[in-house]
């Protein structure tokens, strides 16, 4: 693939290890190939997703590996009727029987993933993030937070830097297909695991206070929505007004009244999960987003919280494994463990000299290169007289 943006990452990607132990090792990640043109890719799905909806329904019509892989969220979700949970009264949070559905998603989710024809070395890299990462949840410590949601998105762009999504006629279609069709069935299979395994936040509301579980459907939602009449005063109102009176055991995935961006979605979705005090009070930072005119500052504010306190947390992103295309040439090597990452290292040594792929983006973040660290992360929306919990 020719590349467009100046980024190039290794044809023969290091195995992916877990790196990011040390705020040192995610200010380097945050200056490397792979994130940067990770973060680009980004950038550009929300400029292309601008006033387009949710897609659900029938895959009919989709590419192969786009059908592939709602297939593959399609078990995930089956596979919870097959786990029903367990008499545990004791405990507010965590269910113990998402750890038999987290064992059988170990068990049979590399052979779903890899029963159609992929492009070399795409199922090694994603797997780690799928399983090792925990993109559905902890088994151990029974949480789902913004870490393991990041897991997911990091999979999706392998995806694409493989060339198995997007390279071929109507790529950036297809590329888009993974936010609004892929990513947001996604979403609705970890609602329906936060709610039956009654999963415990991931300690995400305590480092940042934006929500208890998630990120990504507020950065797509507020960009799907850029220019629409739905302001975000009007987004908070639908979501309170879709909410019913008596929330039934399992969360309605929507509401009657279908939502068709993430943001409000999101919104609803929140507002079943918590009740007995204001949303002003139990999510005041998207309360304030939510009193914009319009939705270009929450936009512009998000993304650069993405950057500051999302990424830029090594307490959010330290169980990310991370591989050769989310670095680039050199990965370095992971000695979390007291020894060296030896199948890492011994990709790296093979590939050196060989030809380097070039990723299919444009779009890419503003890099310090002194300091590696990307542009400033202070949301401009954000105010210190906000309480963090």
């Amino acid at each position: 693939m020719a590349s467009t943006s100046g980024f190039y990452l290794p044809t023969s990607p290091a195995a992916p290890a877990q790196v990011l132990n040390t705020d040192e090792a995610v200010a380097e990640w945050l200056a490397s190939p792979g994130f940067r043109a990770f973060w680009g890719w980004i950038q550009r799905r929300c400029e292309r997703i601008r006033g387009k909806e949710i897609r659900s329904g029938s895959t009919e019509g989709c590419t192969p590996a786009i059908q592939h892989l709602m297939l593959i969220l399609d078990s995930l979700m089956s596979w919870v009727e097959e786990v029903p949970t367990q008499p545990q009264s004791s405990q507010r949070f965590g269910n113990l029987a998402f750890r038999s559905y987290i064992k059988l998603v170990e068990e049979r989710l590399p052979a779903l993933l890899q029963s159609v024809d992929l492009p070399p070395y795409l199922a090694n890299q994603i797997l780690p993030l799928l399983i090792q990462s925990s993109a559905f949840g902890h088994a151990t410590r029974l949480d789902y937070g913004t870490g393991h949601e990041l897991a997911f998105v990091l999979a999706l762009w392998c995806c694409v830097a493989s060339g198995w999504v997007g390279s071929g006629e109507g790529g950036e279609d297809e590329e888009d297909e993974l936010i609004l069709r892929v990513f947001a069935h996604y979403l609705n299979l970890t609602t329906v695991l936060q709610m039956q395994y009654r999963l415990e936040p991931a300690g995400s509301h305590g480092v940042w206070g934006l929500d208890d579980y998630c990120f990504f459907p507020y950065l797509f939602g507020s960009a799907q929505l850029l220019g629409s009449d739905l302001t975000p005063p009007r987004s908070l109102a639908l979501a309170q007004a879709s909410t019913p009176s008596v929330v039934p055991t399992l969360i309605p995935l929507s509401p009657s009244t279908p939502l068709t961006d993430m943001f409000t979605l999101s919104l609803y979705r929140l507002t079943l999960f918590k009740s007995g005090a204001a949303f002003s009070e139990h999510s005041p930072l998207l309360y304030s987003l939510c009193q914009m005119p319009n939705w270009y500052k929450p936009h512009s504010g998000l993304r650069k919280m993405f950057l500051g306190e999302v990424v830029g947390k090594k307490v959010v992103v330290q169980g990310l494994w991370i591989g050769g295309w989310l670095w680039g040439e050199d990965v370095p090597v992971d000695k979390s463990s007291g020894g060296e990452n030896k199948e890492g290292e011994e990709k790296r040594v093979q590939g050196e000299g060989q030809a380097a792929t070039g990723a299919p983006w444009a779009a890419v973040g503003r890099v310090d290169g002194r300091r590696g660290v990307l542009e400033s992360t202070r949301s401009t929306w954000s105010s210190p007289t906000i309480p963090r919990r």
